[in-house]
């Protein structure tokens, strides 16, 4: 992303039960300018995208990006909430000789929080009480009560080791058993991780229940009806590419900064990477106001913003972009299950969903000076630093590739008919570009690169063993079994004939490999092994030892 209030790097992905978990590393705002192309490009524009959602335009020959649909003023409520220690009571209905009373809540955060309830049955003493508690999509959590017999009571606890965001949403509901057997489950209530120590704005629109703290107090307003507006802004289009919104109104929860969201583990040490996660369990996001900080490694970045610029305002700007990204992951997993392929295609529907894309094609069009582009038929981590100084390649790949794939293909529901391919038929991008296009994926992956500047690929570049020529051993043949020399101890094991990135592991001396390939290049001798089921490249000298 090219503008400057738009987030810009990479999260961290966790599986959390089964379940994505998106945890934010550190991500910077870029800074760019809106260019004016010609009229006869903007006609093209709008052929190509939907009426209400003309892209923004950037400049040159660069494509166009798309723009929020015009959206003003949406109803939405601010609250204060938080900032003081209180107790929550609940009644429960008398069930099948279980007699009820009251059931309280107390919130300790960040160390958790303590539910009691009054029960007693008419038949028998109660053994065994146990807290359920419920995120959306029906993931959760259980908790054992304790006997308090002092109090006469029963005590559960949540989280007091800490690690959970304030203001996560749940229900809860007891399930109680007595020394017969009989059990019985209470009604559910709804209940917030409230923080007891600070206060918070609380705004809630149609499409998103939003926390913050400690900035905007001089005109919450402003923050909470620009979230409102972003986001709903933002929902036709998601609802346009994605074919259905969020079946839950997702929570953002913005902290004021890292020493705050740490504090949430109860640890009070800040991580100086951490800007946050979005749990698709909980159904929310949760981030850190960017500021300078939020950079590091990126002193070179030729686009960063400088320090002495990142005013409050700058500051806040990001969080809308941000959370527009975020929803767009908890969208993939309800489309999907979870990511919906390698990062560059996940984090690039983010980016081209949100409110600021930016002018990732700027971007690109600089690098092809530089250097070349990795093949999108590859995973791409995000933190390698590129030639322009910056991070967070596979973001703007991504943004970029599906925007040139809506412009010439069919618009919006070019995107829409790829999710439907991808969730309903079960198939990956790659062939759901094929199908959809008619066109092998490396045919439309290079007419895109050519468009940025950077020279097509070819069959070689994605499996380098094709630019290997041939080559018969006298020792040995393809779909042989021999064994690997004494020496040496270890032999190191390859993902391509020409040595780029080892494998995780080695194949160790004396052990039984079968030949899948051979062939040479530049006078070395390589062959392909299948070692005990890891396959990999060695050079001959290091499959028969020296000659």
């Amino acid at each position: 992303p090219w503008n400057e209030s738009p987030p810009y790097g990479a999260e961290e992905l966790v599986e959390d039960g089964g379940k994505m978990t998106h945890r934010n590393a550190h991500r910077f705002p870029l800074v760019g300018w809106l260019l004016v192309v010609m009229m006869l490009a903007t006609a093209l524009i709008w052929l190509a995208f939907p009426a209400g959602a003309a892209p923004g335009l950037q400049g040159d020959e660069n494509l166009p990006t798309p723009t929020l649909y015009p959206v003003q003023n949406t109803p939405y409520t601010l609250t204060v909430v938080g900032g003081k220690e209180e107790t929550y009571t609940f009644t429960h209905e008398n069930q099948n000789g279980f007699v009820f009373g009251q059931t309280t809540v107390t919130s300790e955060y960040p160390l958790g929080m303590t539910f009691t309830l009054e029960v007693s049955s008419e038949s028998s003493t109660v053994e065994e009480v146990i807290l359920f508690v419920r995120f959306v999509h029906d993931s959760g959590t259980r908790a054992q009560a304790k006997w308090d017999a002092e109090r006469g009571l029963w005590v559960a606890r949540l989280w007091e080791a800490g690690g959970q965001p304030a203001w996560t949403h749940f229900d809860f509901h007891w399930r109680v058993r007595d020394a017969t057997g009989a059990f019985v489950d209470t009604e559910d209530y709804p209940m917030d991780y409230w923080d007891p120590d600070h206060q918070w704005y609380r705004s809630e629109s149609e499409q998103l229940i939003l926390y913050w703290r400690d900035f905007g107090t001089d005109n919450p307003d402003a923050i909470a009806q620009k979230m409102a507006d972003t986001i709903a802004a933002l929902e036709k289009r998601r609802i346009e590419g994605f074919g259905a919104p969020l079946s839950y109104k997702p929570i953002a929860v913005i902290y004021p900064d890292r020493e705050s969201l740490s504090a949430m583990y109860g640890s009070g040490i800040s991580n100086t990477r951490a800007a946050g996660f979005t749990s698709s369990d909980l159904g929310i996001s949760v981030q850190v106001l960017r500021d300078a900080g939020y950079a590091p490694n990126q002193e070179n970045c030729i686009w960063a913003t400088p320090p002495e610029e990142w005013t409050m305002e700058r500051r806040i700007n990001t969080i809308y972009a941000t959370t527009g990204h975020e929803l767009v992951h908890l969208t993939q997993y309800e489309v999907r299950g979870g990511m919906m392929g390698y990062l560059w295609f996940s984090e690039g529907q983010a980016e081209w969903f949100t409110s600021e894309p930016g002018l990732y094609d700027r971007r690109l069009r600089h690098l092809a000076t530089l250097q070349d582009l990795p093949t999108l038929q590859m995973d791409y981590g995000w933190q390698l630093n590129q030639a322009d100084g910056c991070y967070g390649l596979p973001y703007d790949m991504g943004a970029s590739f599906l925007n040139f794939l809506m412009y010439h293909y069919g618009g919006i529901d070019f995107h829409l008919q790829l999710v439907k391919k991808m969730r309903g038929e079960g198939k990956s991008g790659f062939k759901a570009v094929e199908d959809r296009t008619g066109k092998p994926f490396l045919e439309v992956e290079n007419e895109w690169r050519t468009y940025l500047g950077f020279r097509p690929l070819t069959p070689a570049d994605l499996d380098p063993a094709l630019a290997l020529e041939p080559y018969e051993d006298p020792l040995f043949a393809v779909g042989d079994t021999i064994t690997l020399p004494a020496m040496p101890p270890i032999v190191q094991m390859f993902k391509s004939p020409v040595p780029r990135a080892a494998l995780s592991g080695s194949c160790f001396a004396n052990t039984p490999v079968k030949v899948l390939r051979m062939g040479q290049k530049d006078g070395i001798v390589y062959i392909e092994i299948d070692c005990m089921g890891m396959v990999g490249w060695v050079s001959r000298q290091a499959l028969v030892g020296p000659q």
